[in-house]
């Protein structure tokens, strides 16, 4: 178990080589806390869909790993595979579709 960074784009490939850029409308960053590379040559995610929450980029496994000023500005508007888009001072823009099927993309991205 590590913590591996990866750069999703809208096609639902991760990018390892492309791991300091700032995420965009392009690409997003997601942070991978469990991670089985057994069978790959480099790190491959498991991804489970709906166990995990998906916060500007952050995969958190348990809704109690939140940070508590964010739940307290999202008062449990939260379901596993919400994504959230910091626009101004307020978490407004939800990509929970989109951002989803990004992600389950990825989940079926096999490794190279």
């Amino acid at each position: 178990i590590r913590l591996v960074t990866l750069l999703v784009d809208r096609d639902g490939l991760y990018k390892m080589n492309r791991l300091y850029i700032t995420p965009d409308g392009f690409f997003f960053r997601v942070h991978i806390l469990a991670l089985d590379s057994s069978n790959c040559n480099k790190p491959c995610p498991e991804f489970k869909p709906g166990s995990r929450y998906i916060v500007m980029g952050h995969i958190y496994h348990k809704r109690r790993q939140l940070p508590t000023a964010l739940l307290q500005v999202l008062r449990g508007r939260l379901r596993p595979g919400d994504g959230l888009l910091r626009s101004s001072s307020s978490y407004v823009k939800r990509f929970n579709r989109k951002r989803d099927g990004q992600v389950q993309g990825a989940i079926h991205t096999q490794c190279v």
